[in-house]
């Protein structure tokens, strides 16, 4: 394969991904009975053409995209960070915490003071299995994936106990302080200015790997620790900052939901966006504007599902499948890439390939 091909595969092969599950998917609508194109049109019209449906469409986007920066990071140096949606969690609750039980301060120092609660918490639960990885040796995926659940059971507790609203018929917790509360951006909506957050985290990511020595390490510890250990990197520490790191962003998307869309924290208010958001960072191939873009794409996908439904009469199902069908596209796409791309292996030594006689 000529370098040309080599290079265009890697960035051209998202965009077949989604186009093969958007394809799979209209054989799906089309044995519903409706028109796919139809579907299509009202789902995407809608999402991302409609002012209340495009704003509907970046209140989604904001925790996906905050979410899979944080799996982004980890990926960076090497981690697969598989415990977003507990460190959502994480990060709802302590915001919820200063949200609830902190008074008397401005709003120019409550709500950072409420969004560094959420950071630090979601940082909390991806340090644990940073520290478990780096220092331990145990594998982070199973770690991440088991604290999701401890994540989620723990706000369950807490919102049906100590935390919960006395006045409230199912587990939340009272309203978090006026002062906490992020912004509307958009007149009329629930648009809050945690999209702005998670553009800005993006900005500041794309600086910190272009031009930063902290980004040139992260790297480095990612492609190769070895070499790594002998430039002076320490990769435990490396290791355990972008867990850190990967958790408090992860967090941050915790913190927006309630600080900017429910204003008190609930029992299972993330309905999925932590898994969802590993499919937008293994999409975007480790590009910050890719995952940007896919945050935009699935975020429509979400908007624009129960309006297809109400709208064309497709089921919300069928947006949850091409979500799924994305991700084993993806998949395969980067299998055939190992194939096609990687470089032609030397031929074997001929001393290594003949018998002695």
């Amino acid at each position: 394969m000529n370098d040309r091909a080599r290079w265009l595969l890697p960035v051209l092969s998202p965009f077949l991904a989604i186009a093969a599950a958007l394809l799979v998917g209209a054989g799906l609508i089309a044995i519903a009975g409706v028109s796919p194109l139809k579907a299509y049109s009202v789902l995407f019209t809608e999402s991302l053409a409609n002012y209340y449906g495009f704003s509907n469409t970046l209140t989604k986007t904001a925790p996906l995209l905050l979410t899979s920066l944080g799996i982004l990071v980890a990926l960076k140096a090497g981690q697969f960070n598989i415990g977003g949606e507990g460190q959502i969690y994480m990060g709802g609750l302590g915001s919820a915490l200063v949200g609830l039980y902190v008074h008397g301060l401005p709003l120019v120092l409550y709500v950072p003071l409420a969004l560094l609660g959420g950071f630090c918490l979601g940082g909390l639960w991806g340090l644990i299995p940073g520290y478990l990885k780096a220092i331990r040796g145990v594998n982070e995926v199973i770690t991440t994936l088991l604290l999701n659940y401890i994540a989620q059971n723990l706000v369950s507790y807490l919102v049906s106990g100590p935390m919960k609203d006395p006045d409230a018929p199912t587990p939340y917790s009272a309203l978090i302080d006026a002062s906490a509360q992020l912004p509307i951006i958009l007149p009329q909506t629930q648009t809050h200015a945690g999209i702005l957050l998670g553009v800005l985290a993006t900005i500041i990511l794309w600086v910190v790997f272009a031009r930063s020595p902290l980004g040139y390490q992260i790297e480095t510890v990612g492609q190769n620790p070895i070499a790594a250990r002998y430039a002076g990197i320490s990769v435990e520490r490396t290791i355990m900052l972008v867990m850190a790191l990967s958790g408090g962003l992860a967090g941050l998307a915790g913190s927006g939901e309630v600080m900017g869309l429910k204003y008190r924290l609930f029992e299972n208010f993330s309905p999925g966006y932590g898994f969802d958001a590993i499919a937008i960072a293994f999409l975007s191939r480790g590009n910050l504007a890719g995952v940007l873009l896919t945050s935009l794409f699935f975020g429509a996908l979400r908007g624009g599902a129960n309006v297809m439904q109400r709208s064309a009469g497709v089921p919300v199902t069928v947006v949850y499948a091409i979500q799924g069908l994305t991700v084993l596209f993806i998949a395969i796409s980067l299998v055939l890439e190992r194939k096609v791309v990687a470089p032609p292996q030397p031929p074997a030594p001929l001393a290594a390939t003949t018998t002695e006689t």
